[in-house]
């Protein structure tokens, strides 16, 4: 059973998505000219169907590596979302005590 991953926020690219989507193109092409080759000949030699075999499972591992990278991320930035909200409220509780005004800052929608 794969397990589920929650989805990073709309807009947002991290370099190491990057890098799992250049590591899948080779394979990608590599299963293409295999699946090609094997539609093309009338009888499949096992030598291609071999490839093709182990292309779709490198295909497989890859796009599971690149889940638990993402889920691993998301648990990241909510973690430090976590970490910024507390020094926030911090922040302004000292402000508060001292008299000092604080501007309120408010993110940009995602």
């Amino acid at each position: 059973m794969i397990p589920t991953v929650r989805s990073p926020a709309r807009g947002v690219c991290h370099g190491r998505h990057r890098h799992f989507v250049r590591a899948l193109t080779p394979v990608l092409l590599s299963l293409a000219t295999g699946l090609g080759s094997a539609c093309s000949s009338g009888v499949p030699s096992p030598k291609s169907e071999l490839s093709s075999g182990q292309a779709v499972m490198d295909l497989g591992s890859l796009v599971f590596q690149l889940r638990e990278e993402n889920a691993l991320l998301q648990t990241q930035t909510d973690s430090l979302r976590g970490a910024i909200a507390y020094q926030d409220t911090i922040l302004r509780q000292i402000a508060l005590t001292s008299g000092v005004s604080m501007r309120s800052y408010l993110p940009p929608a995602p």
